[in-house]
């Protein structure tokens, strides 16, 4: 594939990352602070809305497994999802005077829904766009770059001189940038990249689809290790500051700096595991990843930071390795795909895409939720000078040892996946004859 049609497919990704920060940070606190909601209700709706964001996922992929569609599938459902997208977060980030909860949950609705749609059509499509096995790990390279590429933009807003000067104008710059960045990615991606229809037949009930393919062994491996990675990442994540304040005496904004350098690292790592895994087999990389992962966990809690560029290096390092997951499962997913669709004659794509969409936000959803739980009983107080020892080990079990652990266990568990590239190509052979047969 040219580069220009990768990149194509893959801008829609800026502005959709966008939502990421603001709905797990910056929302919350501005519906809370700005709009004078209760903090207990705020909590509520967000949680409610992304629980049934997480049931609303395979209700999508399996409509968009039926739709037919000239335009292509998944391209026709990326399209109708985007406005839904787009009128929801205007409401979310630029909210009238006196809004109440029953407003921001509606919009929370609409945001969640359209993001989700968006999310799996894009995902479903990336699989569709190449047969070949390592043609696949550059094609979700470029999305995740396009992805941590929004993050970053969003992580620097808040540093303008105008928006620091005045923080309640942060998440209605958020929500513009995201306005725009969305439908350009959007009309990007319709012009520059089609789509192939799939000749397989439609797939039977939801249901059965669901439990089969959640049964299947290739399957189950790389959705429990999307989930136990994305557990792990979020939890280091959602402890990043307090560990680098309480553990190692580093003040949030020179932690803001670290933060940036890994997610620059992780940009960059995005085209060597793709590399990678063309050279060495997608399993073997991924599993290369999640252990290189582990071990700079370790690494970065037990070497002393001599000075920030040092601990900068370290953690730029660090983010190289948090790539290794979203573009070598995402890769695999694809080739699952064929597997399934040789074996049950049914095209499952958007089912799948809906799967690893789920695993990924259950793994953002459990790892933080434990982790506070087990702080607040720890007794931990990020407002203390100096946390009891206790409140310290706990931290930094949770911030560095539990998600190493979970790292290396990944490791583990995809190193058995058994779909190698010349299993892919014998299946690749056999659905091109079915499909010369099939006229």
């Amino acid at each position: 594939m040219r580069l220009r049609v990768k990149a194509a497919y893959a801008a829609p990704g800026i502005g959709l990352a966008g939502l990421s920060l603001p709905l797990l940070i910056y929302l919350p606190t501005f519906y809370t602070a700005e709009m004078g909601l209760p903090l207990a209700a705020v909590g509520a709706a967000f949680l409610i809305v992304r629980l049934l964001d997480i049931g609303f996922d395979p209700l999508v992929g399996a409509a968009m497994d039926r739709t037919g569609s000239r335009f292509g599938r998944f391209r026709t459902w990326f399209v109708a999802g985007t406005p839904l997208l787009l009128l929801s977060v205007y409401g979310l980030f630029m909210p009238p005077p006196g809004t109440g909860l029953i407003y921001l949950a509606a919009c929370l609705v609409g945001t969640y829904a359209g993001w989700s749609i968006c999310f799996v059509a894009q995902l479903g499509w990336g699989c569709t766009l190449s047969d070949d096995y390592a043609e696949r790990n550059s094609i979700f390279a470029w999305w995740q770059m396009a992805y941590l590429l929004g993050s970053l933009i969003i992580t620097m807003l808040p540093l303008l001189p105008h928006l620091r000067s005045d923080p309640s104008l942060t998440v209605p710059t958020m929500g513009w940038f995201i306005l725009l960045a969305v439908p350009l990615g959007v009309l990007t991606a319709i012009c520059g990249v089609s789509e192939r229809n799939s000749t397989a037949r439609r797939a039977p009930p939801p249901l059965r689809d669901y439990l089969r393919l959640v049964v299947r062994p290739g399957v189950t491996r790389l959705l429990a290790a999307d989930l136990l990675i994305a557990m792990a990442v979020f939890t280091n994540g959602a402890l990043f500051f307090f560990y680098f304040a309480a553990a190692r005496g580093i003040g949030r904004p020179d932690a803001a700096m670290l933060l940036f350098l890994t997610n620059a690292g992780a940009l960059l790592g995005a085209y060597g595991w793709g590399r990678l895994g063309s050279r060495v087999e997608k399993h073997r990389a991924a599993a290369i990843g999640f252990g290189c992962y582990a071990f700079l966990l370790a690494t970065l809690h037990l070497l002393p930071f001599s000075g920030l560029l040092a601990g900068g290096a370290i953690m730029a390092l660090f983010g190289a390795t948090l790539s290794a997951g979203p573009v070598l499962i995402r890769s695999m997913l694809a080739d699952v795909g064929d597997q399934e669709r040789l074996l049950s004659g049914a095209d499952h794509t958007g089912l799948l895409a809906a799967l690893f969409s789920n695993s990924n936000k259950l793994g953002a959803a459990i790892g933080p939720a434990i982790s506070f739980l087990l702080l607040s009983l720890a007794g931990f107080d990020p407002r203390a000078a100096m946390p009891t020892d206790a409140a310290l080990s706990t931290l930094t079990g949770l911030a560095i040892w539990a998600p190493a652990m979970i790292g290396f266990l990944c490791a583990w568990l995809i190193l058995g996946h058994r779909l190698t590239a010349s299993a892919h190509a014998a299946i690749r052979a056999k659905l091109a004859g079915a499909e010369a047969a099939a006229g």
